[in-house]
């Protein structure tokens, strides 16, 4: 079941921002649905990497699945109980390359929450924790990674198409 997951905002350089927002006046998305959109697609597209991140988490906590998602949902990562065993260090993080500019050139962006599925929220905040980052940046390097990599085949040319109607 979806559920409501609070974010109170996240960063963008300003060009992102532009882009964000253009590309929100021409398909009716708000920068709420789009940061959405985006999270949903990052996990999705990694989901192995984070299923198999919480899989090495809940047994080095010798907790079952049943219990870790539990946990998760309802106290999320300061619930769970300490390690039991040595946490196996986990390679390929998917967002190590991704570097945000300082915050002081990077614009704020409110937002009151996003809707993820439970899984998508347990998968976020376990990805969250082994990246050592916090959730504000988490996402903030989700979005620049979105738009670096889909602007110019998936937005752009919406946006084009939107200022002309020579489309072919």
């Amino acid at each position: 079941m979806a559920q409501q997951f609070a974010l109170g905002y996240y960063y963008v350089s300003p060009e992102d921002d532009e882009r964000m927002t253009t590309f929100g006046e021409v398909s009716g998305d708000s920068l709420n649905t789009l940061v959405t959109q985006y999270i949903r697609g990052w996990i999705g597209r990694k989901r192995d990497y984070y299923l198999n991140l919480a899989k090495l988490d809940a047994q080095a906590r010798e907790l079952t699945s049943e219990q870790w998602v539990d946990i998760m949902l309802s106290e999320g990562t300061k619930g769970l109980p300490p390690y039991k065993t040595p946490i196996i260090r986990v390679e390929g993080n998917p967002l190590r390359d991704v570097a945000l500019l300082p915050v002081e050139e990077m614009v704020k962006r409110q937002l009151n929450y996003i809707v993820l599925a439970e899984q998508n929220i347990c998968l976020l905040r376990i990805a969250v924790l082994y990246d050592g980052d916090s959730l504000v940046r988490y996402v903030s390097r989700i979005v620049k990674e979105h738009l670096a990599r889909n602007w110019e085949t998936l937005y752009l040319p919406q946006v084009q198409a939107n200022q002309t109607k020579v489309w072919f």
